[in-house]
């Protein structure tokens, strides 16, 4: 069959497939995009921390948004296999915003490669300040650290095979009828809190397809790629219309330079997250990572890296990523 034969490769060899790679901007991240699982048939667990640093404001005639602090996200995440072709999980994250410690590195790093500094020469070093404001009316003000546990996502996914019977060996077409597919199903429950924006207080669900290069022994080089839809369930703050559905994409690319070692490139974004026409709530994000995972030995992985936004405004200025993985136990 396929899927078996597809399962035996992957369970094969060390796995990876990218960053978690979230929006972790304050207001985007509640709505419940997905992130990225680790592509094995493996059980599995991981445990991923992320600092994001956000500098963003906006005013118009009758509303006033400022995102300028950072946030840190520890997400503990289980997955576990049921037969060959299905994967359960759950994750759980503890979200703290804070004033933080990066608005001087990022400084020197925008200089160093002469990137938009955006507003960052306007704000405090290191303040938080999360404000959201129409008709002059707090609807969200966060200026002291605040933190606590995040919504909850629950998941299920299903690797439907693919069309190598079909492949002719050697042919263009014959590689893209050897691509698996996957399904992914996601709900994210309201475990969060809204006044700390740790949660969105509403349950989201998400749909998804994913792709990955056709298994092969060695191989140095592999891809992923997802797509989805996420039906909002919306936010519990009065006056802010979340998109009732909003399309997400994730790709990613891994380079194996020594048997132990893969560079990571990756690229996600999403559609429009809220019905407005504010720039840092109600336009698309992408985002751009970089990094590596070092397979530490065949049951466990380190995987580190950093994040900048290729979209300005709507997703945070630069973030950093690092995750221990552990499987087959």
């Amino acid at each position: 069959m396929a899927t078996a034969c597809m399962s035996a490769a992957v369970a094969s060899e060390p796995g990876t497939s990218g960053f978690v790679m979230r929006n972790h901007a304050p207001f985007a991240a509640l709505i419940g995009v997905p992130g990225r699982w680790p592509d094995t048939t493996d059980h599995f667990i991981d445990l991923t921390w992320n600092a994001s640093s956000h500098s963003a404001a906006e005013r118009g005639d009758d509303f006033r948004v400022v995102t300028d602090g950072e946030t840190h996200t520890l997400t503990g995440r289980l997955q576990w296999p049921i037969g060959e072709r299905f994967r359960i999980g759950a994750e759980l994250s503890w979200i703290q915003h804070t004033g933080g410690f990066m608005d001087g590195i990022i400084d020197t790093w925008h200089d160093a490669f002469g990137l938009n500094e955006g507003i960052r020469p306007l704000l405090e070093q290191d303040q938080l300040l999360y404000v959201l404001q129409r008709n002059n009316v707090d609807l969200a003000r966060i200026d002291d650290d605040v933190s606590g546990i995040g919504d909850m996502t629950v998941g299920l996914s299903a690797e439907l095979g693919s069309f190598q019977r079909r492949a002719k060996p050697g042919t263009t077409s014959g590689y893209f009828q050897r691509i698996p597919w996957r399904a992914t199903f996601n709900v994210k429950l309201p475990t969060g809190d809204i006044d700390k924006l740790s949660g969105s207080g509403k349950t989201d669900v998400a749909v998804g397809l994913g792709w990955r290069s056709p298994p092969k022994t060695g191989a140095v080089f592999r891809w992923w790629a997802d797509a989805g839809l996420v039906f909002s369930g919306g936010i519990d703050i009065d006056a802010l219309d979340s998109s009732s559905q909003v399309y997400y994409y994730d790709t990613a690319l891994t380079w194996r330079i020594v048997r132990s070692f893969d560079v990571i490139v990756q690229f996600a974004g999403h559609s429009s997250l809220y019905d407005e026409s504010w720039e840092i709530l109600g336009e698309a994000s992408g985002q751009v990572a970089i990094g590596g995972l070092w397979h530490v030995t065949r049951s466990f992985s380190l995987r580190f890296g950093f994040t900048e936004d290729v979209l300005a405004e709507s997703a945070p200025d630069f973030g950093i990523e690092v995750s221990l993985i552990a499987r087959r136990w």
